[in-house]
């Protein structure tokens, strides 16, 4: 059986309705060994023929068997699979990678035959040597000449074995000397038992073949057959018996690792446009990153606040919204809170007693909230000492005009700087001047107050819950002596221990005071309920922020596709290559999505450089909100790169993988 055989094998192109035949029906065999030269003017078929022959192209009409396989009926990635195991291609414009030194060059084939680095490395260096280019190993293409630049693809051609070389016009580069050494070469080959089929239009190229095959029309005019003498040398040659094919795992390993150095190197090539490209993503990712880290902080200090001042009590007041018209809400007794305070549950009730008045330190007066205080008034308040002392138990026996001041009190009362422990307040009712205690006002005497210490917000964070003006506070019993002598309350706070759930404590505060009062005519709500509430609305605001960092990363996508479309334009020559050597629609496939990857991954790394310098910015120029780049951010941050590249380097991958190796090759 013939090596290669093709029985009525024609070829026609559609250009718009008209067909042109550009093979038809040619039928020949060609047997293992043989020097065939095909040979024609141009348009006779001769490179289309070639083509058909090693598997580059299939034929639209006719059979075409390789070793006794029926190629016309294979798909594009057992066509591959021949080209990788059997064929070996010398083209005239040598077609070798630029981005490549020699060595890699003429590696290539193995790669797509799953050879490992370091013996594909090792047998193009002896295959190169063999050639005469020892000394040439490391230098890319445009450092070498023609001559060199066509025996490099030479190596390529033999790499897997080479049983079969399509040689297309190799010496139509060259210059004379460099044509015979060509020639010199393939004849060599041939002797040691290649099949070499040359396509050439120089009859003198032609000659030194054993077997002559004429062209016209796309038809066979002259064929001078196989010669009588011909047999195959008694010792094959190494090269022919090819690499071994790596197993599936194998050969996907080192597809990966190809695939990355590609991406590298060709991302390294194009310098200005994959910084471009970056910059696209790195602006999403650090969008989306530094909007996440300041709506987090953001949240977290804002939760903080929020659940420090809320969490751990039901604040009550009188008055409830359904009351009937004309209905009087009454205040609350002490028995009643002593009643609340029996309750499951409820570590204390803490009574709230206010009063707007005016305070005055010498030249200086303030509207203040007076608050009646007890030891539990600080914590209630989410309050801590930032000064002096507070009340104890003297304080609150005695009845003593002593007070506790906050920071805006203290803004408001006293110079920058001023000490505030020690000095005497006036209190007087609002609207009123406060008289210097022994000189009489329209409504009496101001009430002298001692300040024995100062208090801040304990919310830990940016947000404080104090009031619109600054608040003093007095020991209970002073209010209730000099301020407001009533016993009853219009408000309390129950203070939770948390061995029972808040909602349930409410509802028996409620359900208690119901029955004490006969009616509903009291509000209260469950600070927990209520900082959820704020958790959701702070969680929608977070996604909101999140999807307008979102749009600059799909900005960023599609700027990337756009890129990968036009290098899927720009190296369309180097897809043919590889699909002539063996790639297969996947490898092509893995390469361009691999490098759209690696591109979205090094800008998200930027994105995420920038996001965290970003973070370390603002927390040097402000202490009360703490952004943090925290790793998880970086983790999600690095998937989403990828996934974004993944998906907008899908279709500029496809569309590599769909091209035919033909039009590929001869894309310029």
């Amino acid at each position: 059986m013939a090596l290669i055989e093709l029985a009525g094998v024609a070829r026609h192109y559609q250009h718009g309705d008209i067909d042109v035949p550009a093979l038809d029906g040619i039928s020949l065999a060609i047997e293992a060994g043989e020097y065939v030269a095909i040979v024609g003017q141009s348009g006779s078929g001769k490179s289309t023929l070639m083509n058909v022959l090693g598997c580059l192209d299939n034929p639209t009409h006719g059979s075409f068997h390789i070793g006794g396989q029926d190629a016309s009926q294979l798909g594009p990635d057992e066509l591959a699979a021949l080209r990788r195991e059997r064929f070996g291609f010398i083209f005239q414009r040598y077609h070798l990678l630029p981005h490549l030194d020699a060595r890699a060059n003429a590696a290539l084939p193995a790669v797509y035959a799953g050879l490992g680095n370091n013996a594909r490395s090792k047998r193009a260096e002896a295959l190169l040597t063999r050639l005469g280019l020892a000394d040439r190993l490391h230098h890319r293409p445009n450092a070498l000449s023609g001559g060199q630049q066509q025996r490099v693809s030479i190596a390529r051609a033999l790499m897997n074995g080479g049983q079969i070389i399509l040689a297309d016009e190799p010496t139509g580069a060259l210059d004379s000397a460099s044509g015979a050494e060509m020639l010199r070469l393939l004849g060599e080959l041939n002797e040691k038992g290649h099949t070499i089929i040359l396509v050439t239009h120089d009859p003198s190229v032609a000659a030194h073949a054993r077997r002559v095959i004429e062209l016209k029309d796309g038809r066979v005019l002259k064929d001078s057959g196989t010669p009588a003498n011909h047999s195959l040398p008694a010792d094959a040659p190494a090269e022919l018996a090819g690499t071994e094919q790596a197993g599936g795992l194998r050969r996907l390993q080192v597809q990966w690792r190809e695939a990355i150095l590609t991406a590298w190197l060709a991302l390294r090539g194009n310098r200005l446009r994959t910084a471009l490209s970056m910059l696209g993503i790195s602006i999403g990712i650090a969008s989306v990153v530094s909007i996440l880290a300041l709506t987090d902080a953001a949240r977290g200090s804002i939760e903080k606040d929020v659940r420090g001042f809320l969490s751990g009590r039901i604040p009550v007041w009188r008055g409830n919204p359904a009351l009937p018209p004309g209905a009087v809400a009454r205040s609350f007794r002490p028995s009643e809170l002593d009643a609340i305070r029996a309750l499951p549950g409820v570590k204390d009730v803490n009574v709230v007693r206010e009063m707007q008045l005016t305070a005055r330190h010498r030249a200086r007066d303030a509207g203040v909230t007076a608050i009646g205080a007890d030891a539990q008034s600080l914590s209630a308040r989410k309050l801590k000492l930032a000064e002096g002392r507070y009340f104890n138990e003297l304080d609150q026996a005695s009845s003593a005009q002593v007070v506790v001041i906050d920071g805006k009190a203290r803004k408001a009362l006293f110079k920058a700087g001023q000490p505030a422990l020690g000095q005497t307040l006036l209190l007087s009712p609002m609207g009123l001047t406060a008289e210097v205690p022994g000189q009489p006002s329209a409504a009496g005497a101001a009430l002298p107050m001692t300040i024995i210490g100062v208090v801040d917000p304990d919310s830990g964070g940016g947000v404080s819950f104090g009031f619109s003006n600054g608040q003093v506070l007095l020991p209970l019993s002073t209010f209730a002596r000099k301020l407001d002598p009533k016993l009853d309350t219009d408000s309390f706070n129950v203070m939770l221990d948390f061995s029972v759930p808040p909602a349930q404590v409410r509802e028996q505060v409620i359900h208690r005071l119901k029955a004490l009062h006969g009616v509903e005519d009291f509000d209260s709500w469950n600070a927990d309920e209520e900082f959820q509430k704020i958790q959701n609305v702070t969680a929608a605001m977070a996604a909101l922020f999140a999807g307008v960092g979102a749009i600059a990363l799909l900005v960023g996508g599609v700027g990337v596709m756009n890129i990968m479309l036009v290098s899927v334009s720009e190296r369309t020559r180097e897809i043919g290559i590889r699909m002539a050597v063996g790639a297969r629609q996947g490898d092509v496939r893995l390469q361009f999505l691999i490098e759209a990857v690696v591109l979205c991954c090094l800008g998200g790394l930027v994105g995420v450089a920038l996001s965290w310098l970003g973070a370390q910015g603002i927390n040097a120029v402000q202490a009360k909100l703490e952004v943090q780049v925290s790793w998880t951010a970086l983790a999600v941050a690095f998937a989403v790169s990828s996934a974004v590249g993944l998906l907008f380097g899908t279709l500029p991958a496809r569309r590599a993988a769909a091209l035919s190796p033909v039009d590929a090759l001869a894309r310029e």
